[in-house]
């Protein structure tokens, strides 16, 4: 079933193109299969299926996060060319997961050609390890801080040390105060699962480090934009589970009497808490006792 979807974008600025409305494949029900939004003025938020990308518009180049996947990829680089025809000098992987950082070839390749792709320092090993042709591996990188200057404004690259992975960033528009953060922070929902990757206490550090960013809009890798209000329900939340499993630990509790017994019932409206909370408790059980050497 194909339907047309009006674009929601606003504040376009000098060149941008006034396209038609995209045609959307509908994924069931209303919803579009994708879907660009304005965020703030040259500010995009490009939501594919269940997946967040975010672009970034200046005077004279485009700043691109998160490819997704080449399916995906295609569509972003027509929907980026429905908004500007400047060219997109940077791809940016928000940290090395092969459901965000694929596809980097064809988005590149459908905005004219001739990308960077960026990616922290950390994120190498893991990208050549895998080896996929669907990720090319970034040929810039950083450790800590990089600026990317499109021409009339700068976005920022922050690594703030492990979280959902060792090498996740976290993008900053200042002019716009807009941030763009992936996976290890969502707007009121538990984490993925069992917490593959995850790493403890690295990632209540990381949420306090982009706590001390200059945002007031965040739009996150999954789910609806939120504030710095939600990143601070995301840092009460890992720091209760992570304060509730300790205890465990250190009392000597096993992993099934943790997940059966912690609950955190003030979270029970969160998404995904029903499925994956208890799931939660127990990866961040395996994280923590596996580091203190405890557990039963």
């Amino acid at each position: 079933m194909i339907r047309t979807v009006l674009l929601a974008v606003v504040g376009l600025g000098a060149g941008a193109l006034a396209a038609p409305a995209p045609v959307a494949a509908l994924q069931g029900g209303d919803t579009p299969r994708f879907e660009t939004t304005a965020v703030a003025e040259g500010v995009y938020r490009f939501r594919w299926q269940a997946h967040v990308a975010f672009f970034v518009v200046g005077e004279r180049a485009v700043a691109a996060f998160d490819p997704l996947n080449p399916e995906a990829a295609a569509v972003y680089a027509r929907e980026i060319r429905r908004v500007t025809d400047r060219p997109v000098r940077w791809i940016v992987y928000s940290h090395s997961d092969a459901d965000h950082a694929s596809g980097a070839a064809v988005l590149a390749e459908g905005t004219g050609g001739g990308a960077e792709i960026v990616a922290t320092r950390a994120a190498v090993d893991d990208i050549m390890r895998r080896a996929s042709p669907d990720q090319p591996p970034p040929t810039v990188t950083f450790e800590r801080t990089l600026s990317l200057d499109l021409g009339g404004r700068t976005v920022e690259l922050h690594y703030l040390g492990p979280n959902h992975s060792d090498n996740s960033l976290v993008a900053l528009v200042p002019d716009a105060r807009v941030a763009f953060a992936v996976d290890f922070v969502n707007a009121d929902r538990v984490g993925f699962r069992d917490l593959p990757g995850w790493h403890f206490p690295g990632q209540t550090v990381s949420i306090r480090r982009m706590l001390g960013l200059d945002f007031d809009t965040v739009v996150f890798g999954h789910g609806p934009v939120g504030d710095r209000a939600a990143v601070f329900r995301q840092l009460e939340y890992w720091d209760a589970l992570e304060r509730a499993v300790r205890d465990a630990v250190r009392a000597g509790w096993t992993e099934d009497e943790a997940a059966a017994r912690i609950r955190l019932e003030r979270f029970a409206d969160w998404g995904g808490y029903e499925d994956w909370f208890e799931l939660n408790v127990r990866g961040a059980y395996r994280i923590i006792a596996g580091a203190e050497g405890g557990g039963r």
